[in-house]
């Protein structure tokens, strides 16, 4: 179950840092399937907390005794905590670029899915690392 949790996790992850780069596009195009592209987008961001808790709550506790025994004990102090709050904010950034792309302020969602696809992108470095901190 963990590897499907985890495959789920990831791909969703990948999605939400090429997705906002995808409506940019559609934005610019006036594309009418900006709108639709966004709404699921914006499902994918709060799906993406499912994985994300059943990754913590179940299987990282496991994973943290060791990241914190290993040489990068800070990995978790630090990564895994700003980890943590910055992918509870990231479902609320996609949900208002979205609603502004439903109220045909394209040009005003365009910096906020900016920052979603770089958010989303941290998070996956993030999670990298904390990954690298159990392996040192």
């Amino acid at each position: 179950m963990r590897d499907l949790v985890y495959f789920a996790h990831l791909l969703l992850g990948m999605a939400l840092v090429a997705l906002p780069f995808v409506i940019r596009s559609l934005l610019k195009k006036k594309s009418a399937l900006a709108k639709p592209v966004s709404i699921a987008t914006a499902a994918l961001s709060w799906i993406m907390l499912l994985p994300s808790g059943i990754l913590y709550t179940v299987f990282y506790p496991a994973t943290k005794t060791v990241v914190k025994a290993g040489s990068w004990p800070w990995a978790h102090s630090i990564v895994m905590e700003t980890k943590e709050h910055w992918g509870l904010l990231l479902p609320v950034i996609v949900t208002l670029a979205a609603i502004l792309v439903l109220q045909n302020k394209g040009k005003e969602s365009r910096k906020w899915w900016l920052l979603a696809a770089v958010l989303a992108l941290l998070i996956g470095v993030l999670g990298r690392i904390v990954k690298m901190g159990a392996g040192a």
